[in-house]
């Protein structure tokens, strides 16, 4: 999938998330190769950014957190299964990362 198509299917995805009274918050969607960089040496991204780059350095990856009745970021994993499953069956997406819930692409 590439920059434009990812950008198309990710925003009708969002949109899908606010019409079920969602409320996502997108982060990541657009790595700097710096960036990409500390995560790896912090152990949170198996991608270093210049041997191996992420899909978020190339912007067809996107991060999206919900939040609760509370304003408090909620990863609950059926959630997040619930929204890779329509995202991989209706707009072709990758499969959910276990490790990373948040992460579309």
């Amino acid at each position: 999938m590439n920059r434009v198509e990812f950008t198309r299917k990710i925003v009708q995805l969002l949109y899908e998330m606010i019409q079920a009274n969602e409320k996502p918050i997108i982060d990541y969607v657009l790595r700097s190769t710096e960036e990409q960089k500390r995560l790896y040496n912090e152990g949170k991204s198996k991608c270093d950014g210049v041997i191996k780059k992420s899909n978020h350095q190339l912007g067809v990856a996107m991060d999206i957190y919900f939040v609760d009745e509370n304003n408090k970021l909620d990863f609950s994993k059926d959630r997040y299964k619930k929204w890779h499953k329509i995202w991989e069956e209706k707009y072709d997406g990758k499969p959910i990362i276990e490790w990373d819930l948040p992460h579309f692409e």
